[in-house]
């Protein structure tokens, strides 16, 4: 199972849970003023508990976006210096290259 669909699942789950309190609530045998008071309780409670959950996904979202520049900018480091290598061993075997040929082409010509 996927983190997203773990995600998306617990926010049904609380979404259900929350609907389920409020719906007993309103059938609970109380006067209408203590329900209400109950119901703004408890709808606080949650509103503090997504906030909670908000700060940390972000803070979280955070982490992972310092994570991930990091991790880019090192393979981009390690990246170039290959490449720096590569280029330096690929001028070498030119010139090697081009040795070789003046050689052979005096070698035929005979000087």
């Amino acid at each position: 199972m996927s983190d997203t669909n773990a995600g998306d699942r617990a926010g049904f789950f609380l979404l259900g849970a929350a609907i389920g309190a409020a719906a007993a609530l309103l059938l609970a045998p109380e006067s209408g003023a203590r329900t209400r008071r109950r119901l703004v309780r408890k709808g606080e409670e949650v509103a503090d508990y997504l906030i909670d959950g908000g700060k940390e996904l972000v803070e979280k979202c955070e982490d992972l976006y310092e994570r991930s520049g990091e991790l880019g900018g090192d393979a981009a480091r390690e990246l170039a210096a290959k490449y720096r290598a590569l280029h330096e061993h690929s001028k070498q075997l030119l010139d090697e290259a081009e040795t070789i040929v003046q050689r052979v082409k005096s070698a035929a010509t005979g000087r």
